[in-house]
Formats: C-alpha cells, sequence, structure tokens
C-alpha cells in the first residue's frame, strides 16, 4: 500500500536529507504526527458524544497544537527542532495533568514518560534521550513529594475514560511502537547492506590493488637489472671512448674533427653518467637524506671534471664560493645539478667566465653559476622560472636537453627552488634556491 501521502509534511526535510538514519528519523516524525492527529480525533469525537465537557476541551486543544505542528512541518520546519517541540509539548501536557487538574495522576499521563524517551532516543540520539528522559520523570517527583498522598490504586486516566478512550490509548501506543522500530530497523538494515557491499567493493578494489603492486614489483625488479645493464654495458665503453678520443685530441690538437669528437663523446659520457645516478637515486631511495656538504670543495670537483673542456673553449672557471660556506642538502643530487649547470655554461660560452658564487639570506642561501655566454633563450627562463615541472608547448622544448628536465625535477626532490635572470650584458645567472629551514 502506497502511504507517500503521509511523508507529504515532510517532503521538503526528506529531499534536503541524505542519510539513512535521519530519513528514517523523519518519516516516524510524519506518521506519528498523523497517527496523533488520527487518535486525537476520536477521542474528541468520543468525548463530545458522551457529553464530558472539560475532557473535550481539553482534547481539542490537542488537536489545535497538533494541527499548528503539522503546519510548520509542511512550511519545512526543521526536522530535529520538531522532534524538540513535539517532546516539549508531551512534557507540558505531564506537568499540566499532575499540577492543573483533579487527580491528574494516572496511567495516561505516566504513558508519556515511555512516549517522550523512547521520541528522544530514537529522534535525537543518547544524549538527549538521558536529558528528556530525566526530564520526564522530576514533574513526578514532585508531584509525590507535594501534592495529596497517593492511594494505593491508580486510576486509568481522567474523569470519562472508559473502555473506549483506554482502546484508542493503547491503540495509540501500539502502532506507535511498531512505527518507530519498524522504520528504524529497516534503516539499520539498509545501512548493513550498504556496508556489506561497499566491504565487498572494497575486497575486490584491495585485491586489484595487491595484483598491480605484484607488477610494480616485477617491473621495479627489471628496471633495475635494466640499469645495471646499460650502466655496465653502455657506461664502460663510453668511458673508454671519451678517454681514447680526448688524447688523440691533446696528441693532434690540430686535427678539429678528433677534437669534436672528443667533445662529443665527453658530453655524452657525463650526461649518461648523471642520467643513471638520479636514475638509480630514484630507484633505490624512499625518501632523500640530507646531510651538511662543503660547497667550495663540491664547486672545486666539478670544475676539475670540466678542465679540459673549458681549456678547448677559453673558458676561466671562478670558485666564488667562500670557504666553509655549508649547506644541508642531499650531496649527490646537489652535485648533478651543478654539474648539469655548470657544463651547459661551458658549452655555449667561448672566451668568456664561469663563475659558481653565493648570496646568504635570512630564509635562504642562494649558490648562483654565472656565464657570460650569449644567453638564454626568454620562453626556457620562463619554465625555469615557473612552478610547472615539464615544458610545455609555449615553451620551445626542443631546445632543453634532458639536463634542465633532470635539475628541476631534482630541486623538487631537495625543496629547492631554481630562479633564472640576466647576467652582465648578454649572460645568463641561474640561482639554486636553497631554504634554510
Amino acid at each position: 500500500m502506497n502511504l507517500s501521502f503521509l511523508e507529504w509534511p515532510v517532503r521538503k526535510q526528506l529531499a534536503l536529507e541524505t542519510d539513512i538514519l535521519n530519513r528514517a528519523r523523519i518519516k516516524v516524525l510524519s506518521y506519528s504526527l498523523h497517527l496523533r492527529l488520527l487518535t486525537t480525533g476520536m477521542l474528541l469525537a468520543y468525548y463530545m458524544s458522551q457529553n464530558y465537557r472539560e475532557q473535550t476541551i481539553r482534547i481539542a486543544i490537542l488537536m489545535g497544537v497538533a494541527l499548528v505542528f503539522y503546519i510548520a512541518l509542511a512550511m519545512g520546519c526543521e526536522w530535529r527542532k520538531s522532534v524538540h517541540a513535539g517532546i516539549t509539548i508531551f512534557l507540558l501536557i505531564i506537568v499540566s495533568n499532575l499540577f492543573l487538574y483533579e487527580n491528574g495522576f494516572h496511567l495516561v499521563t505516566l504513558q508519556y514518560v515511555a512516549i517522550i524517551s523512547i521520541y528522544a532516543f530514537y529522534g535525537l540520539g543518547n544524549r538527549w534521550g538521558i536529558i528528556y528522559s530525566l526530564a520526564s520523570v522530576i514533574p513526578f517527583l514532585f508531584y509525590i513529594l507535594f501534592k495529596n498522598d497517593l492511594g494505593t490504586d491508580i486510576p486509568w486516566g481522567p474523569e470519562g475514560t472508559g473502555k473506549v478512550t483506554i482502546t484508542i490509548l493503547l491503540f495509540h501506543n501500539f502502532f506507535f511502537l511498531v512505527l518507530i522500530n519498524y522504520y528504524f530497523f529497516t534503516s539499520f538494515y539498509e545501512t548493513i547492506d550498504a556496508l556489506d557491499s561497499r566491504t565487498t567493493e572494497l575486497t575486490a578494489s584491495l585485491d586489484s590493488v595487491g595484483d598491480s603492486q605484484k607488477k610494480l614489483e616485477a617491473e621495479f625488479v627489471h628496471q633495475k637489472h635494466l640499469i645495471a645493464s646499460i650502466s655496465h654495458d653502455i657506461k664502460s665503453p663510453l668511458r673508454f671512448l671519451m678517454t681514447t678520443t680526448g688524447r688523440l685530441a691533446r696528441s693532434h690538437p690540430e686535427l678539429p674533427t678528433v677534437r669534436a669528437i672528443s667533445q662529443s663523446s665527453y658530453r655524452l659520457y657525463h650526461f649518461m653518467k648523471n642520467l643513471l645516478e638520479y636514475t638509480e637515486f630514484r630507484y633505490k631511495n624512499a625518501a632523500v637524506n640530507f646531510s651538511y656538504l662543503d660547497v667550495n670543495e663540491l664547486v672545486d670537483q666539478k670544475f676539475e671534471i670540466f678542465a679540459s673542456e673549458a681549456e678547448s673553449n677559453s673558458n676561466t672557471f671562478v670558485n666564488g664560493i667562500t670557504p666553509g660556506v655549508i649547506l644541508k642538502s642531499n650531496l649527490q643530487l646537489v652535485g648533478i645539478i651543478l654539474h648539469n649547470l655548470i657544463d651547459n655554461a661551458n658549452k655555449v660560452t667561448n672566451d668568456g667566465t664561469i663563475e659558481v658564487t653565493y648570496k646568504d639570506f635570512r630564509d635562504s642561501l642562494h649558490v648562483l653559476v654565472n656565464d657570460t655566454g650569449p644567453g638564454m633563450d626568454i620562453r626556457i627562463m620562463n619554465w625555469i622560472n615557473s612552478d610547472h615541472k615539464l615544458p610545455g608547448p609555449e615553451h620551445n622544448a626542443q631546445s632543453f636537453g634532458m639536463g634542465l628536465l633532470i635539475v628541476k625535477e631534482i630541486t623538487n626532490l631537495i625543496n629547492a627552488k631554481l630562479f633564472v635572470e640576466v647576467y652582465g650584458e648578454t649572460g645568463t645567472s641561474i640561482h639554486i634556491i636553497f631554504p634554510k629551514k
């Protein structure tokens, strides 16, 4: 049977609520209100037919309050406030029965204690359930302490109460308990079913993640073997080629072709060496380890590597780092950054100067690689100064080279930043910015 018309006064509240338990609370609120209107109307008709004037007036007032409550719900009154308001009305009924009417202590009044407690616990939770349960008992305690002595028999209800009244009240209480238990247990079962469904989905997802993890581990082992193979099968021949062509170039300086081959093999070897070191680091280290390093010594080591190249290009290396400048970072990664930047500066500069210096600020230490070369493409400068890890189509990526991509990636790993600006008239100055904290 379709009971959707019973949800009409709470349609606005149901439209805004997604929680299964709260939707059950809203429905029970609406259904119990309709049940209250039905049983109150039946009592009103019965008392009017029996000419019980006092009870007719009291039930008529209760009917009016229920209708006002119905209208407030239909206008969109928030459901929690409505539950509080309904419980407050029941408390007022208890107080009025006990202290405003003769013989107000009877079973009809006592039933409101159970109704209030159930409404509060189911509708508002444990904290309000305890508060309202205690609040409903307090009037009875005051009545017992300060009113007339109680007899041995507690009457069923007020004057005019008979079998019909008791039957209507029992009917109301029975269906109220059925409603509240039915909808709340339904919501509990729906929640459990939803959790079971999500658990099944999560289990399947975990199984899939486990399979993916095994594939990644297999791929990881494969990549390590590949790196080892490259290191052995490519790096060693390149070192031999670089050494041999270097000797030939020094023995026959008049042959430009030999010199060009020597320079190319030299650059290829060191590029491959840096790339392998960076790749091995990423595979072997879950986290970047920081230690103290002497920047002056590190720069001297890099200048020594490129000394012959600098001599071939008629360049001068200047180590402007004061001895004793200490930096806390990763030695291997900072070495790769300096290696690439010094190499790039030496390649584009002829008859010039490559200088590594520093600037000490309060919150950061800048290590600068300066050259007097022809300058850097403005699009490359914009990419280096941006937060983008990879160049976009506007950055002229063809002229980047792999070295700058590695440098950009490594600076993020060691929590550093790059900044490039024009140096002198045409040269380039690249800042490696290391935070002090």
